[in-house]
């Protein structure tokens, strides 16, 4: 099984056990990184060559967690996607299913914090609730992703994923 439905898989065994405070976390924290390795491999999927070997792996170590949600808000609106259009001059049409991975992204990716570095939970949001509702955050992501990854705006997605700093120059 491929790490990211691996990764998911193993954030569905921690919602089903006696919920502790640590398996929450944990939990969310897989939740978010099972869309991470969805989306790093299939950027690293669409730039890397079959050989040598390895060469997919590195690309994918490459990625920043804070520059991909930062790339993903090109992705959120029709105007962020028609203003890249124009920046690049390539045809970015907008997609729902992008614009909903690219917000559920950055809330998972801010969850992910919580969970992982916020020992205190002075707001009282650790909870199964939460755990789970990250979880299904990153289920919509997995099957948004498989209605949109053979179009054109997906493959432009990908490719701002890794490139999207350098877009502007």
């Amino acid at each position: 099984m491929p790490l990211a439905e691996d990764l998911l898989e193993h954030a569905s065994r921690l919602l089903k056990l006696p919920n502790t405070e640590a398996d929450l976390r944990r939990a969310v924290s897989a939740s978010y990184y099972a869309v991470f390795h969805l989306l790093s491999g299939a950027v690293a999927s669409q730039v890397s060559p079959a050989s040598p070997p390895g060469m997919r792996g590195r690309i994918q170590r490459v990625l920043e967690h804070r520059a991909m949600k930062n790339a993903m808000e090109l992705f959120r609106t029709p105007e962020s996607c028609a203003k890249l259009s124009a920046n690049l001059g390539i045809p970015c049409p907008f997609s729902a299913d992008l614009a909903e991975i690219a917000k559920a992204y950055g809330e998972l990716q801010d969850a992910r914090h919580l969970a992982d570095y916020d020992v205190v939970d002075s707001s009282g949001t650790v909870g199964l609730a939460w755990a789970s509702d990250s979880f299904d955050k990153a289920n919509r992501i997995f099957e948004a992703w498989e209605r949109a990854k053979s179009t054109d705006e997906a493959r432009l997605f990908l490719a701002t994923l890794i490139f999207g700093a350098k877009w502007a120059k």
